[in-house]
């Protein structure tokens, strides 16, 4: 057995890539970064697609809000054309429109709105409400991706506890498993004591096999989350036991604090702000619009043939070019257009009262996450000072079963019962920390709160 384990470390070094969960020291050594529950729930927010999606999202709000507020200034606009006429035949007075000639034109448009029923202005203050509500989202999905990241890193904090407990458990019943050969050999205790601690020995590496690949799961989901590839080996460190059980929070105190921070309520409340735009909007457009226009047009024609005067004999130049600008102010009212207006308007009001309703209906959800976060917090605590002091009594109960069995005083199956019962407090103790960690992971995202590293 020495032998193998030999073996095994001498593995480790001559193969750093792969990648080995006996220890934390090895993985260490093997990984090119370690992070603790804080640096990885900020390197996750730093790297998310899912964030930087909402990054661009923003981006386009803003975009958004430049482009509407492009409707306060005057639109300018211009034009020019060419036109060649090419006159085949004419009968009786010659027009002088239709003769052999081109024609050159520019003008240059400048228009301002001076009266849009506020539609302008409603529609710009939306685009700034719509701008808020990316960023609340983004928000929402960045507090998301703090409780995501927690739960899979105090998942990965317990399987590795467990592996741990599994290891020692292991080392104890490999101890108790020579002593009953042992003793077997001198004929002190019958066959079936050996048998029995081997069969308690096998089950326990088939246990610990499954915690080492849980670990390994929670490792790659970690992964995955920070963007790296699920065999990159990052040394992700932490202790399940160094958050204080003195963390007591106030019941109303927290459910005051979520009422206030809660992005939720907050982004219901613009959207019901960004729906009383529209609804100003389609009021507005129900009204009259006033614009003033200025235009500028220079006109130039000139003709292949002079024109010929009868009387005189004598021929003069027709060609023409005309220079004018126009100004004035023009009112347009567009005082029926089927009901669309008048329907969008009453559209708005039900959504304004659906928003009311969801409001009331989010607020007593959050409250229900509140409490339920503050109870699972109060309920793992005490079942964790419970379980330390069974953990205690399992260590004591087994270090007194071992000295029994070696003094030939007690039985294999003393034995293997209290190291049963050791294990099993080891295990729920690790529940039981793992439990009151995501419970104030829980707690403080219900309040809104935003605690990297649970501290």
């Amino acid at each position: 057995m020495y032998f193998a384990r030999l073996i095994l470390i001498c593995a480790a070094f001559i193969l750093p890539a792969v990648p080995v969960l006996a220890g934390d020291e090895q993985e260490s050594s093997l990984g090119n970064m370690v992070l603790d529950m804080e640096e990885t729930v900020k390197m996750g927010l730093e790297r998310s697609h899912r964030i930087q999606a909402h990054d661009y999202g923003i981006r386009r709000s803003e975009s958004e809000v430049k482009s509407v507020r492009g409707q306060f200034f005057p639109q300018l606009s211009a034009g020019a054309g060419f036109t060649h006429l090419d006159s085949r035949s004419a009968r009786g007075p010659t027009d002088q429109d239709y003769l052999d000639q081109q024609q050159y034109q520019w003008n240059f448009r400048a228009v301002q709105t001076l009266f849009a029923g506020m539609t302008i202005l409603s529609s710009y203050q939306k685009a700034r409400i719509e701008k808020e509500i990316s960023e609340l989202e983004k928000e929402s999905a960045e507090r998301e991706l703090i409780r995501e990241i927690q739960y899979y890193f105090l998942e990965l904090l317990k399987a590795r506890e467990d592996r741990r407990s599994l290891e020692s458990s292991i080392e104890r019943l490999e101890m108790g498993l020579e002593a009953s050969k042992s003793f077997f050999e001198r004929q002190l205790v019958p066959y079936v004591d050996v048998l029995q601690a081997e069969v308690e020995l096998q089950e326990a590496r088939q246990e610990l096999s499954q915690a080492r690949n849980e670990e390994q799961i929670q490792r790659t989901r970690l992964n995955a989350i920070l963007g790296f590839g699920h065999d990159q080996i990052i040394g992700y460190e932490g202790d399940l036991g160094e958050i204080p059980l003195e963390l007591f929070f106030e019941s109303q105190d927290v459910m005051d604090i979520a009422l206030k921070q809660r992005t939720d309520l907050v982004f219901i409340r613009k959207n019901m702000a960004a729906a009383e735009q529209e609804q100003r909007i389609a009021r507005g457009r129900k009204m009259p619009r006033l614009n003033l226009e200025f235009t500028y047009m220079d006109r130039k024609r000139d003709y292949e043939q002079p024109a010929f005067d009868a009387m005189t004999g004598q021929t003069r130049d027709r060609d023409q070019r005309n220079r004018h600008w126009t100004t004035g102010l023009n009112l347009e009212w567009n005082f029926f257009s089927g009901g669309q207006q008048y329907y969008r308007h009453e559209a708005m009001g039900y959504e304004i009262r659906r928003l009311v309703q969801t409001l009331q209906d989010t607020k007593a959800s959050i409250l229900t996450e509140v409490r339920t976060a503050h109870m699972r917090l109060d309920e793992a605590r005490s079942r964790l000072v419970s379980n330390r002091k069974a953990l205690a009594a399992a260590q004591e109960n087994f270090d007194m079963q071992e000295h029994r069995y070696k003094q030939q005083v007690g039985t294999i199956t003393d034995l293997l019962t209290a190291q049963e019962h050791l294990t099993r407090a080891e295990t729920n103790k690790n529940q039981a920390l793992m439990d009151y960690q995501q419970a104030l992971s829980e707690l403080y995202f219900a309040m809104g709160e935003r605690n990297y590293g649970l501290k």
